[in-house]
This record gives C-alpha cells, structure tokens and sequence, in this order.
C-alpha cells in the first residue's frame, strides 16, 4: 500500500490540469499569437537589414575591384549618368572615367557604415537578437510546461520527386543498427520535437498537461484558424488578383473532418462555455520542472 500510495503523490505533483473551457482557451490563444507574432516581425526585419548588409559588402567588393585591381567596370555607369543629367555636354562622349579619388573616397565611406553597423550595435539589436528571441521564450515557457515550436518542415520533404535523387542515391539500410547501451544512472534523451503544422509556428505542451486539455485546445485553435483564413480569403476575393490567387491550388482551404470542429457551449456554462469538466486540482499553479526531468512537449497526443 505505501508504494502505491507514493506513486500516485508523485503522479499527482507531476500533472497539471488546466480549466478546460473557452475563456482558458481564448487567453492562450491570445497569448500564442502575441508570441508569433513577434517572433514574425522580428524574422521579418531581419531579412530586411540581412538583405542591406548584403548590397553593402557587395558594394565593398564591386569598390576594391575598381581600387587594387584597376577594373573599369565603373566608368559605364558614370559615364551614362553624366550623359542622361547633361547631355548638352557630354552627348557624344563614348567613355568617361571618374577621378581617381572618387572610387576610394566611396570605398572608405562604406567601409566606415560597415564598422559603425557592427559597432553601434545595430546587427546585434536588428540581427542577432532574432535568432535569440525564441530559445530565450521557451526557456521561460519551460517553467509553465509549453514550448513555442517554430520548426519547418525540410525542402526535400516538400517535394515528392527530387531532382538530386538520381545523382546521388541514398542507400536503404537493410536492418536497424544496434541500440547503444546507456548507463541506468544517465538521463533518459529528449525526443525530437517535429515540425509545426503551421508556417508561423505553434505552442506545444509538455506531455505533463493533461492530455484532454491538450486536444481541446488544438481543436479551438484550429477552428480559429479556419475562420481567419476564412476572413482572409474573403478580403482577397475582393480584387481581381485575389481572386485568381484564391483559386491557385495552394491557396485551397483544407478539408477537415468533423471531428475538429471546435468546441461547442454547453448549458452548465453559460458565460465560460465549458467543455469538458474540469478534473479535482485543476486550480493549482504549474509544477516547475526540475533539471534534467524535463518531458518531451506532446504535440498531438503524446504521453
């Protein structure tokens, strides 16, 4: 009896049950989006400073060209400018070449606005701390048993026939290889968290939320989401391009069965919308999980 009774103690501490009903839904989702949303205007500003630190190392490259190497490649466009801002003057000249000094005078411009992008600290407040911006939330989101999966899919997964697999073939195994042995006092390894369904990303549990919670709440979400793609087509339909646009194969709502239709109200709860009824200590704060005994995060309905 005391083993079973410790067990169950230890099973209690280490599950959680939300409130299963629409206003717990409604808050995370809201919450969900902030996360994604950010984390989009944050990719999204830095492709834009990516793509400008780009054009300028390539104008770097084109001015030492013209400086070490005595290229030409800078008198075409000099001397077509010149011909199109006065062409009284020089109309009919063929070939113009710049002054010795413009080339390096434009060199050490750009060289001193690439040391002052890395100095002033702009690639690591517009760059860099994109790419950290997501560890640093699920390490917060660790303490409340969720993490923000972000994961896409491989290219190659995307296509069904590749080009590459008739130049390099891939060998099947023809048997699994032997497990390796591992000490009984190591860690048992995370499993790999898969992709998300989503291109924006989804919130993801730990395998400790309690499971019913967990497919509810992809159901809520998940009827969100039709409704705003819904909303969304309806928008683009408007113009003429959205229409040909909505009407492209990729752009075709999924069929979804019934069995994710969002959850419906119920006559016990009129203002909150139950759903399922909310198990004995649902009501206490998420058990913090302690180093090393972190549960691999149940996308679907893994435990």
């Amino acid at each position: 009896m005391a083993p079973t009774s410790r067990n169950q103690r230890q099973q209690s501490r280490a599950s959680f049950h939300p409130s299963n009903d629409t206003a717990t839904y409604r808050d995370l989702l809201l919450f969900e989006e902030r996360l994604k949303t950010n984390a989009a205007q944050l990719q999204r500003r830095k492709s834009r400073y990516k793509l400008f630190l780009f054009h300028l190392l390539i104008a770097i490259a084109f001015l030492l060209s013209e400086v070490l190497l005595q290229t030409s490649f800078l008198d075409i466009p000099y001397t077509n400018l010149l011909r199109k801002v006065l062409p009284d003057v020089y109309g009919g000249v063929e070939n113009l070449k710049p002054h010795p000094y413009f080339a390096s005078g434009l060199l050490f411009v750009l060289v001193t606005a690439l040391l002052l992008f890395f100095a002033s600290g702009m690639y690591a407040e517009k760059i860099a701390y994109a790419n950290r911006y997501v560890p640093h939330a699920n390490k917060a989101l660790r303490n409340f048993n969720m993490y923000l999966n972000v994961r896409r899919p491989p290219l190659r997964s995307t296509f069904s026939i590749s080009p590459f697999s008739f130049v390099f073939h891939r060998p099947t195994q023809s048997r699994a290889p032997s497990p390796t042995p591992r000490p009984s006092n190591a860690p048992a390894p995370m499993a790999p968290i898969p992709p998300a369904n989503s291109p924006r990303g989804e919130l993801i549990f730990s395998s400790r939320v309690d499971r019913g919670f967990r497919e509810s709440y992809e159901r809520y979400r998940a009827a969100f989401e039709r409704k705003r793609d819904g909303r969304e087509r309806d928008e683009r339909g408007k113009t003429w391009t959205g229409r040909i646009a909505n009407k492209m194969p990729w752009n075709q709502p999924p069929n979804v069965p019934p069995a994710l239709a969002a959850p419906s109200r119920t006559a016990s709860g009129r203002g909150r919308g139950s759903v399922v009824g909310t198990p004995l200590g649902s009501r206490r704060s998420s058990p913090m999980p302690r180093p090393g005994t972190w549960d691999t995060p149940a996308v679907r309905t893994i435990d």
